[in-house]
């Protein structure tokens, strides 16, 4: 039962908790739509796998992005139930229900879907028949190891097909290169002013054969400030999306992300003192992910946010023991006593709880269900 109010203080929240600072997030929104704002042919389009409320992605849109991209049907159906209406899918639609669903919904947004097989394509063009519908696709384009697309060398033939199927429009391209593995701001832009210099040179061949590409949707997070400088094409939008929370992973260890303040913590209590040299905690893997963004198989751990001389976290199921470099520094922690816990990945950390506690001057704001966080 939720037993939390609006103007209680954050330490009397019953623990484990989800914490949003409401002035650091606004502050983030506010530091990426200024960037935007000052930058023509510079265009975000914010991905929502991390959050998944819809009531953040209008504070992005009123910010200045041009729509919102992610990867579940049953996400962006509930975001056009809430009103917003410009989604890129980001993930391709299979299944002949999830067909009709994607049918129903282009008729109510304006919706782009991904598509690298012209299997699909058929499906979609089919199913877009039955229910006398159109669908918007976006090729995506295969950018190494780990991600799907079409092979930048076969996109124009790939793209020349899709055009031609009934009730299916081809908006153009969309794209995922990995490069949080790059930490080093500088060779992030080199690896990425690469693939747009590949991505240019394919427009150019699709605008020769007298097609119009609308969508170029290919940067996120980390070149957030390096999609927009790339000379040679215009408003390739930019899916953005951790920023939004960011994480101690991605603003300790890739350069230009500290710019974005860690708006996402997990409230916790300590619940014993066993030695004077350990402090249990009542968050575990079940409150607050281990795994870092930039490496799936590496595992930091959280960090406290306000508690000094912490050595290690280890964390269980549903308790984490933090263990002191000094045992003098932390003598004054006592059972009972609340501290946050900032994750090392806010996006998986998110989907661990089913509502946000929003906090702005130690109180609670406002309480936002986590609705979107099961919709697949």
């Amino acid at each position: 039962m939720e037993n939390a109010r609006i103007g209680m203080d954050k330490k009397e929240i019953d623990t484990p908790a989800l914490l949003i600072d409401l002035d650091k997030l606004e502050e983030n929104i506010e530091r990426m739509g200024e960037f935007y704002e000052g930058r023509e042919g510079a265009a975000y389009r914010p991905h929502q796998k991390g959050h998944r409320l819809p009531i953040v992605a209008k504070k992005q849109l009123e910010a200045g992005a041009c729509g919102v991209s992610m990867t579940s049907l049953g996400l962006a159906e509930f975001y056009v139930e809430s009103g917003i209406e410009d989604i890129l899918i980001t993930t391709q639609i299979y299944g002949k229900n999830k067909l009709n669903r994607l049918c129903s919904l282009s008729k109510q947004g304006e919706i782009t879907v991904s598509v690298d097989n012209l299997k699909n394509v058929e499906q979609l063009s089919r199913a877009a028949c039955r229910n006398n519908a159109e669908i918007s696709v976006a090729p995506q384009l295969y950018m190494g190891s780990g991600t799907a697309g079409v092979e930048p060398g076969k996109a124009k033939k790939f793209s020349i097909e899709v055009a031609s199927r009934r009730d299916v429009n081809f908006e153009g391209f969309w794209w995922h290169q990995d490069l949080t593995h790059l930490s080093d701001w500088g060779e992030r832009r080199e690896k990425h002013f690469e693939t747009l210099d590949r991505v240019a040179e394919l427009v150019d061949e699709i605008r020769e054969e007298g097609m119009e590409v609308e969508m170029l949707s290919g940067g996120y997070t980390c070149t957030w400030n390096i999609t927009p400088t790339y000379p040679s094409l215009e408003n390739v939008e930019v899916q953005a999306g951790a920023y939004v929370f960011n994480d101690w992973v991605n603003r300790d260890e890739m350069e230009g992300l500290d710019e974005f303040e860690c708006a996402l913590t997990v409230l916790s209590r300590c619940i014993s003192r066993p030695t004077k040299g350990e402090a249990l905690f009542d968050s575990g893997l079940n409150s607050c992910s281990w795994e870092a963004t930039n490496d799936y198989d590496c595992t930091p751990g959280p960090k406290f946010k306000e508690l000094e001389g912490v050595e290690t976290i280890r964390q269980r199921e549903e308790v984490s023991m933090a263990e002191f470099e000094e045992e003098d520094l932390n003598r004054e922690i006592e059972v009972g006593d609340t501290f946050e816990l900032i994750p090392p990945h806010s996006d998986t950390t998110a989907k661990l709880h089913d509502r946000y506690y929003c906090v702005r001057d130690g109180k609670v704001e406002a309480i936002w269900p986590n609705y979107g966080r099961g919709l697949l």
